[in-house]
């Protein structure tokens, strides 16, 4: 029988810390791809650019914050109608008709796929609450911002 550690070559130091530095380098790259991609502040001015009342809908995000454990912070928010607008035509760099097409098929798609929510006497679709709630996280961070400062 012929021994099988003599088949294979020895790993030396110099290949473990090749290895190690393109694991470091691999674990970085999601890491640097967030970094290169847009931010999504362009993102929410454009979706609160849509909405007709952003202070009726701030109320009614407000509502749903509070009746459930809805998101409230604005990035938060804003990535999350991102993931979901994504797939209905969605991209960084897309004009207000995109934006506003997107929009449009992804209620579609949640009254479809019965994605509802109930707020009060209310059934909405998601995407509209995840909306409400940027308006309600925006105006929050506005009037946060505006306040006089007491200190």
């Amino acid at each position: 029988m012929a021994d099988t550690h003599d088949t294979h070559s020895a790993i030396s130091r110099r290949n473990i810390l090749i290895l190690g530095g393109v694991a470091i380098v691999t674990a970085a790259l999601p890491i640097a791809y967030t970094q290169m991609e847009p931010d999504n502040h362009g993102l929410a001015d454009m979706l609160m650019a849509l909405l007709a009342d952003p202070d009726a809908a701030a109320r009614l995000g407000r509502a749903w914050q509070a009746s459930h454990n809805a998101p409230r912070d604005k990035n938060v928010v804003t990535a999350a109608l991102k993931k979901r607008l994504t797939p209905f035509g969605w991209y960084n760099g897309g004009t207000e008709q995109d934006l506003r097409a997107s929009l449009v098929k992804s209620v579609r798609h949640d009254y479809a796929s019965n994605d509802m929510i109930g707020v009060g006497d209310w059934q909405l679709a998601r995407t509209s609450l995840e909306l409400c709630a940027l308006a309600a996280s925006v105006t929050k961070d506005k009037a946060e911002h505006d306040a006089p400062d007491h200190g």
